[in-house]
């Protein structure tokens, strides 16, 4: 069935192009977070490549600094006065943008939520589905990966560097980390690091001094990359400590190559950006129905990292 399914849909995409489709939608793209950030542009190159492939307009709007979110709450609201075809957002709060999708669906523009969801679905947002990874999940999956070998029931101690503390994604991901660490047996503590790396490198770094006993560092976002350096600069070595994330920031892979960082978890973000297209091309071309879409967990180490290396570069991983 899933076989037919993505004959079925590639077929769908052929015909698109080959029939010429001129700018027959414009879609808007509604983000917490920009090109500019590598994670970012890979979300954005997906989206570009689906544009092109369809024939559709396509339009990127971002607050001018990442995670300002009234900013996104009002240009999202300046959005609808446009009345596009369809709108993609990322929704980072557990009930910021409650009303305005709520107002968007009422209006007859179908939204699609991308990379965040609301902790509760949909249940708590009326956004049509969520396209991205399952981040409660995606927490757990990482800890259990990044301790495999270790003893279950020693008294481990882990650190967890939270990016953006009280933000859906952020601690969506703690949950499941924390859901781990708790059923292994380990002790944690969190740590708000921010989401700017010399920060985070500085607050780990500290973290690590005063607590020696620390076993390793587990990162919500990219914030492992930080954690790599500090532990170099304290004059760990590469393994010392158990050391993931998730994303593939060049830093990242970079900590991975040097032996520092065990893991990231790729959510692949190309596809939270070239599926929503897709899936609003096809609601509103052929009346089909919105789908969730788990974009995974994909493991990056040093097995695969120079592969994803050279896709990254081309902003698919």
């Amino acid at each position: 069935m899933k076989k037919y399914f993505i004959f079925v849909l590639a077929g769908l995409l052929f015909l698109s192009v080959v029939s010429g489709a001129q700018a027959k939608y414009r879609f808007t793209f509604i983000s917490h977070a920009g090109e500019e950030n590598p994670f970012w542009a890979a979300v954005y190159r997906g989206a570009q490549d689906a544009s092109k492939m369809l024939g559709v307009d396509f339009m990127f709007i971002r607050p001018k600094e990442e995670g300002d979110l009234p900013a996104q709450l009002s240009q999202f609201k300046a959005t609808l006065a446009q009345k596009p075809d369809g709108i993609i957002a990322t929704i980072p709060h557990p009930d910021m943008f409650d009303e305005v999708i709520q107002e968007a669906i009422a209006m007859g523009i179908p939204v699609i939520c991308s990379n965040t969801d609301d902790p509760e679905g949909a249940k708590g947002n009326a956004r049509l589905s969520y396209i991205g990874q399952d981040l409660v999940q995606a927490g757990y999956f990482l800890a259990q990966k990044l301790t495999g070998g270790l003893p279950r029931g020693e008294k481990y101690h882990f650190l967890i560097s939270i990016g953006g503390p009280g933000l859906v994604w952020a601690e969506q991901r703690a949950k499941g980390i924390i859901t781990y660490l708790e059923e292994a047996g380990y002790t944690y503590e969190r740590l708000d690091t921010s989401m700017k790396m010399d920060v985070a490198q500085s607050r780990i770094q500290a973290y690590l001094q005063a607590n020696p006993q620390t076993k390793g560092v587990i990162a919500v976002e990219y914030n492992h990359a930080s954690a790599a350096k500090a532990a170099e600069n304290l004059g760990y070595k590469p393994g010392d400590l158990l050391i993931g994330g998730f994303d593939l920031v060049p830093e990242v892979l970079a900590g991975i190559k040097n032996g520092y960082i065990k893991l990231t978890i790729d959510q692949q973000p190309y596809l939270q950006g070239f599926l929503p297209i897709v899936q609003l091309y096809l609601m509103k071309e052929y009346g089909l129905g919105a789908w969730d879409v788990n974009t995974g967990n994909a493991v990056v180490d040093a097995s695969n990292v120079d592969l994803v290396l050279e896709l990254s570069g081309k902003r698919v991983r």
